[in-house]
C-alpha cells in the first residue's frame, strides 16, 4: 500500500465520522476516535471536544459498521508482511483549519486501553491538538 492509498483510507474515516456526528446532532470542536485490536477485537470509542470543557463520549453510532470495516482495511492494508499489524489506531479531527490526523499504536497497546478507570485520562490524551 502507498502512503496516498493510506491517505485515501484514513481521510474516508474521517469523512463517515463527521457524517456521523452531524447526524448525531453534535455541536463539537474536536473529536477522537480510538481503535483498539489489543485482544484481537476491535473496540472503538468515541470522544467530542468542545475548548475548555470535559470530552464527551461521543462513539460512532449511523456510520459504525461502515467505520469498522474501513478501519479493519486499513489495518490490513498498512501491515508490513512479516511484521505484527498496529494495536490501536487513534483519529483526531480539529474543527479548525480541518485537520485531521491519524497515529498508530505498536507497542503500549494498554495506554490506549478504555476502561472505567481509565475513560478520563484516555479521553484527554486523544484530545486533538
Amino acid at each position: 500500500m502507498t502512503a496516498v492509498d493510506r491517505d485515501a483510507l484514513v481521510r474516508g474515516i474521517g469523512e463517515l465520522l463527521l457524517r456521523d456526528i452531524a447526524t448525531a446532532g453534535h455541536d463539537l470542536d474536536g473529536y477522537a476516535l480510538i481503535a483498539d485490536y489489543g485482544d484481537g477485537t476491535r473496540r472503538i470509542s468515541g470522544f467530542g471536544y468542545r475548548d475548555g470543557q470535559a470530552p464527551v463520549a461521543a462513539t460512532p453510532k449511523t456510520e459504525a459498521e461502515l467505520i469498522g470495516a474501513r478501519l479493519d482495511e486499513l489495518r490490513e492494508t498498512t501491515q508490513v508482511d512479516g511484521k505484527t499489524p498496529w494495536s490501536v489506531c487513534v483519529i483526531q479531527l480539529r474543527r479548525a483549519g480541518g485537520r485531521l490526523h491519524a497515529g498508530f499504536v505498536y507497542e503500549d497497546a494498554a495506554r490506549w486501553r478504555v476502561t472505567p478507570e481509565t475513560l478520563e485520562e484516555v479521553a484527554e490524551r486523544a484530545r486533538p491538538a
